[in-house]
């Protein structure tokens, strides 16, 4: 049994509802581990603390003043946890399943090599979990910036494997103390969306590994905080905007050229496509997210409706 002081699981809500209660039960249930669990509620409207606190007596409550994002809720989380002892800090979307052991097989592969910064898992669709979401991740410097292995292949072989990874899915992975002291938190200009390519690429750049552990797995929704399930969505510009920054920190002179020429190439076809579909709208909010941080713009809070 893995000590509880050593391990802390924090899952982000915003305006989740009985879906963050669903990911909490199954936390509560895993085998091998007793963490320190922390739900840190993102300025919800209807806030799911008090029904937390009364199902789940031992968990732990941060209600944020405001919605402070994926990063900037979950560094709440990732300080908290340090500042209790945590060796590893597991994060969660609250629309994420964790198996039973899910948490020690996360740990376990952590504890292999003190030069982990995060491990990852294999990410299962919610509704069909014999299909892949994502394995590990890749940075093609393509107009999508980034590839997911196994994207909707069938589970089993390879993706059950151990490796190193470019990056790790942000919706279930585990980020170790000496990783972060060294690293550093999540950037919180990205708010949502590609925080966890940019964490993973700059623990590389210090010479740290980012791991994909392919035993464990979750099953995962997704698009849980984009604004809706169709194309024209608040992702749309968010992912635009952070992608950007992404390669104006981490890309190379000819890394940058193929991404904006690839991204140049194919919006206008993007563009044309979706407006058969009724759907223009989603590539207008991508050309704005990329406008908005080539020029410095603020986040448009309230034109997405963060708040």
């Amino acid at each position: 049994m893995v000590d509880r002081a050593r391990v802390s699981v924090v899952v982000l809500d915003w305006n989740g509802g009985e879906e963050t209660l669903a990911c909490l039960e199954a936390v509560f249930a895993s085998r091998g581990v007793e963490p320190r669990v922390l739900l840190v509620d993102n300025a919800s409207h209807d806030s799911v603390v008090d029904r937390a606190r009364a199902r789940f007596p031992s968990i732990e409550v941060q209600e944020n003043e405001s919605n402070l994002g994926y990063a900037g809720g979950n560094n709440v989380g990732l300080r908290r946890a340090l500042a209790q002892g945590a060796n590893y800090v597991v994060l969660l979307n609250n629309d994420v399943r964790v198996r039973p052991d899910t948490l020690r097989t996360l740990v376990h592969a952590a504890g292999t090599d003190d030069s982990i910064a995060a491990v990852g898992v294999r990410v299962l669709r919610a509704d069909r979990p014999d299909r892949l979401w994502m394995a590990w991740g890749e940075v093609t410097f393509r107009q999508s910036l980034v590839a997911l292995p196994g994207r909707d292949a069938r589970d089993g072989p390879p993706f059950d494997q151990q490796r190193d990874a470019a990056w790790v899915s942000g919706c279930a992975w585990l980020l170790t103390r000496p990783g972060l002291e060294r690293i550093g938190f999540l950037d919180e200009e990205y708010f949502a969306y590609h925080e966890e390519v940019d964490w993973c690429a700059r623990a590389s750049e210090t010479g740290m590994r980012v791991v994909y552990a392919g035993q464990a797995a979750v099953t995962h929704r997704g698009e849980g905080s984009s604004g809706g399930g169709g194309y024209v969505s608040r992702k749309q510009y968010l992912a635009a905007r952070n992608m950007v920054r992404f390669v104006r920190r981490h890309g190379s002179w000819a890394q940058k050229v193929r991404f904006f020429a690839f991204l140049a190439g194919t919006l206008p076809f993007q563009f044309v496509r979706r407006a058969l579909s009724g759907e223009a709208a989603g590539v207008v909010l991508k050309l704005r997210g990329v406008a908005d941080a080539l020029l410095g713009r603020p986040l448009p809070r309230r034109d997405l409706e963060l708040d």
